[in-house]
């Protein structure tokens, strides 16, 4: 056994990389990683906290202990771990990350369930960056759920919500880490939290930074640097003040800033230098009450600004206010009401635009336990907005819990998404991208029926098919110049999603999971539904974690299949497509070595493989336009106190 022991010691060192540290003679016992209840409990869904296995949606959460052991660089990087849910990343820093679920574009992203979307939209479905979020070392949970939320969460909740939970203030405590890699890349973050009585503050900052990109080229096997300079920084500053005014309410003010910039290239095929400069200035205030020390509700007022420079400056503030309460009509009722009020003002010297838009919204939500272990939730919301119009939306979901580890569900759902204000107003004639101010709300249907169980304590499966059917889908139009907004006439989206997890022993666990996603468009030109081929239709996640007192590795397999591999001569005599091959696989890794209560040292590697592949759709010449980044790693160290 001892030499077992140190053959894996051995073989856990050597993935550290060079990292070589003298540990002396003393084993230290893994301090205990806090549990929370709410590990089994979602509150995105219904916006009440609720059992997972209560609720007609599917879910995943993405733990604090999980964020500790995997040492994310990012809530991007966290995301990839999610069953079903793609995030496209072009490869290099200085350009927008963003997720897909439910093979769909259109996902609300909150931050404590205060929404911060961008109004100003892109020129995709998407409406926020990923590298924006607050950094992962303020992140108690991260809560993904894929499917409508519409008649809960309003426009933008198509393909579903994250909603991102940073840390409660319940003690003083501080964290710091460092790491080192590939690429010059650099990593820095530190938070402290002080709690003295009934007040609480948090601080919190981080800077990453890579000096370049390398990717394998598809076209002749060999690992290149992306032309040009390609340098990149993200720094974020997180401050937050919580006050417990009495035993059942507590107030709380905050501050996120995040600014990321760098040198892009338009792509690996056309490289050209394009400076981009992105800043979030956001502050809230929000206050908490239990109303008869059961039903929770806030009221919370927020002010978000949002400057984007890349060859022309877009600014956009929004001010807006959430209020909601909980209301337990009887043991197996509770009722949620909520209203808000959103306004948003951009300056987009860039679109030669400056124009507002507003929404005003109510709604109401009733989850019923009509009979034992069967639930209904039923939800309506209504929706006032100032070019869009107004719009009556509903929900519904059904719920059966077999036992405390199975359940079974249906939820249905209206959507009601209103065109940005880049898709209205955008009118840059020298880059000949052109809104269209008459466009129609994009309207239609969600449905998910799933089924989720856990087999002896060892074994969790889940399994779901989802569907979504649009009309008046948006969509930019790049096929000639200038390109332009549009409605087209329907938009289909179907799909399932398998994920299993299964634990061998107190020390190993599988995971994996298989997603199907299949897009079609109906542009009304007789030809009926065409698939959409910047999707890839197949993904795949296989991982192995080892975890004892004082090591946690995970080494993840992912990979893609039927990517549409066709393509055409444009008008300049290139033949271009969306992917080069149909398929890829790429494997990364994480350790970590607990070498006392309060160090750690870790280490990551991505496509370790070093294979080429993009995310990002779209080829030239048979190479690819945005290719991954290929093999590389970062080592570091983390000190708690």
């Amino acid at each position: 056994m001892k030499k077992v022991q140190s053959l894996r010691n051995a073989v856990m060192v050597s993935l550290l990389a060079g990292t070589t540290v003298v540990w002396g003679g003393t084993v230290f016992a893994q301090e205990d990683l806090q549990e929370f209840a709410l590990d089994d409990m979602v509150v995105t869904a219904t916006r009440t906290e609720s059992k997972m296995v209560d609720v007609p949606v599917n879910a995943t959460v993405i733990s604090a202990e999980k964020i500790a052991d995997r040492h994310y660089l990012d809530v991007a990087d966290a995301l990839k771990d999610v069953p079903g849910a793609t995030v496209i990343d072009s490869g290099e820093g200085a350009d927008e990350k963003k997720i897909i679920l439910n093979g769909d574009e259109r996902v609300l992203v909150l931050v404590n369930g205060r929404r911060v979307n961008f109004d100003v939209g892109t020129m995709s479905r998407a409406s926020y960056d990923l590298n924006q979020i607050p950094d992962v070392s303020l992140i108690e949970r991260i809560e993904v759920v894929k499917g409508h939320g519409g008649a809960l969460y309003g426009s933008d909740a198509v393909g579903g919500v994250v909603n991102i939970i940073t840390k409660k203030m319940d003690h003083s405590y501080g964290k710091v880490s460092m790491g080192f890699g590939s690429q010059q890349a650099r990593d820095a973050k530190a938070m402290y939290t002080i709690k003295e009585g009934k007040t609480g503050v948090m601080v919190a900052a981080s800077k990453y930074k890579q000096g370049y990109y390398k990717y394998k080229d598809v076209a002749d096997n060999s690992t290149k640097r992306w032309p040009g300079d390609t340098k990149f920084e993200n720094e974020k500053v997180s401050l937050k003040l919580a006050q417990e005014l009495t035993e059942t309410s507590n107030l709380e003010f905050g501050y996120d800033f995040s600014k990321y910039s760098g040198i892009s290239q338009y792509s690996v095929t056309s490289p050209g230098p394009s400076l981009i400069d992105k800043k979030t200035n956001n502050i809230y205030m929000k206050y908490d009450w239990l109303m008869n020390d059961t039903d929770q509700g806030y009221l919370q007022v927020y002010r978000n600004k949002y400057e984007y420079d890349n060859f022309g400056k877009i600014d956009e503030k929004v001010t807006g206010f959430e209020a909601q309460q909980a209301i337990s009509t009887a043991e197996n009722n509770k009722l949620v009401v909520g209203a808000s009020y959103r306004s948003s003002h951009v300056n987009a010297v860039t679109g030669s635009y400056n124009d507002k838009i507003n929404n005003k919204a109510l709604f109401v939500s009733d989850q019923w336990e009509f009979a034992p272990r069967w639930t209904l939730d039923a939800g309506v919301r209504y929706d006032k907005h100032s070019t869009a119009g107004s719009k009556t939306t509903w929900s519904a979901g059904l719920n059966k819990k077999f036992d405390e580890n199975s359940h079974a569900y249906f939820n249905w759902g209206q959507v009601f998404k209103a065109p940005t204000l880049d898709d209205l107003y955008y009118n840059n004639t020298s880059w000949w991208q052109i809104g269209d101010p008459n466009l129609k709300p994009e309207k239609g249907d969600t449905w998910t029926v799933g089924y989720g169980t856990r087999i002896a304590d060892k074994t969790d499966v889940n399994i779901s098919y989802f569907q979504s059917d649009l009309e008046d889908a948006i969509t930019w139009d790049w096929s000639g110049s200038p390109a332009y907004a549009k409605n087209i006439h329907k938009q289909k989206k179907n799909g399932m999603e398998l994920s299993i997890s299964h634990e061998l022993n107190d020390n190993w666990n599988l995971e994996a999971s298989y997603t199907y996603v299949r897009v079609r468009n109906d542009n009304n030109d007789g030809k009926g539904y065409v698939r959409d081929n910047n999707y890839i239709p197949n993904m795949y996640r296989f991982g192995v974690r080892y975890h004892d007192d004082l090591w946690n590795a995970d080494l993840f397999l992912r990979g893609g299949s039927g990517a549409d591999t066709s393509g055409a001569n444009d008008w300049y005599g290139n033949y271009t497509q969306k992917y080069v091959d149909s398929n890829y696989v790429t494997l990364d890794m994480s350790v970590s070595y607990k070498a006392s209560k309060d160090l750690s040292f870790y280490a990551k590697g991505y496509n370790l493989l070093n294979k080429a592949y993009a995310e990002s759709a779209g080829a030239v010449n048979y190479a690819y336009s945005y290719p991954a980044q290929g093999r590389r790693f970062i080592i570091g160290a983390e000190y708690t106190f």
